[in-house]
């Protein structure tokens, strides 16, 4: 084994002790991960984080609803402390936990230069389910909120993380990155484009019309229409790694289909 990869911890907002729950979980899980590598002689290393540490204007988090372009030399702004306080709602716990993660990798790897260490950053990831699962109810976060759209609920999820990518294509980073010295200490961000939950099923309605009786009511207009959406810097990913990502339509409905035979072989409860 030369190669190892640290892909990332389950994405889930319900907490009740933020920091039993994620933030030490996610830091001691990272290093001590790392320590193993270290011991086993493995020296190019690969951590998934989020695109969530990046998000260094957070007045606007809830919807990433600043006009900015967000790089690889961007943190958020939040201490282990806030993180902890158990006043934050879980997806900035979440956001919290990843950045001490990252950052316990990023002095690790400091520690020990012999070690050549690249973090993927995608955002929220959506896409076929290809891992075994005991019931849909046990769906990881971001797949959920596509099911919620499609289950009967009549629930539309709110949009905490309008951008979004495949999960081929963030395997495909990965992989690639692996053998590109390009890469080697550095963040690598992905994020394909905005994707608001109004344009999901705006796709889901046109293109699977026989989910109609189970699609929430659509809104005349996208809730977050004229808002200025964050960008990110895709560069390393798209450019030196090549990879591109999915289109929103591919990505939902590829999304959509996997859940759909999941509900025949398991049922909906």
């Amino acid at each position: 084994v030369t190669v190892l990869i640290h892909s990332a911890s389950p994405f889930a907002l319900g907490v009740s002790d933020p920091k039993k729950d994620f933030l030490d979980p996610a830091i001691d899980g990272t290093v001590n991960v790392l320590k193993a590598a270290h011991a086993a002689g493995i020296k190019r290393i690969l951590v998934t984080s989020t695109i969530g540490t990046v998000l260094s204007k957070p007045e606007r988090l809830s919807v990433m609803s600043v006009d900015t372009t967000y790089g690889p030399d961007d943190w958020i702004p939040i201490t282990y402390e806030q993180g902890a306080s158990g006043t934050l709602p879980g997806f900035v716990v979440y956001l919290a936990s990843k950045k001490y993660a990252e950052l316990a990798a990023w002095d690790f790897a400091k520690e020990h230069p012999e070690i050549d260490l690249t973090v993927i950053n995608p955002t929220v990831i959506y896409g076929p389910v290809v891992h075994p699962i005991s019931s849909l109810k046990s769906l990881n976060t971001s797949n959920m909120a596509i099911y919620s759209l499609i289950n009967g609920s009549k629930i539309i999820p709110p949009d905490s993380v309008p951008a979004f990518c495949d999960v081929v294509s963030s395997a495909q980073i990965h992989i690639k990155a692996i053998t590109s010295k390009e890469t080697y200490g550095k963040r690598v961000l992905f994020a394909k484009g905005a994707g608001t939950m109004w344009q999901m099923l705006q796709i889901i309605s046109k293109a699977r019309p026989e989910l109609a009786s189970r699609l929430p009511p659509i809104p005349a207009a996208d809730p977050l229409a004229g808002q200025p959406l964050s960008k990110f810097d895709t560069t390393l990913a798209m450019d030196v790694l090549g990879v591109k990502g999915w289109d929103l339509e591919k990505t939902v409905l590829e999304t959509v289909d996997s859940l759909l035979e999941l509900e025949k072989k398991l049922g909906t409860d």
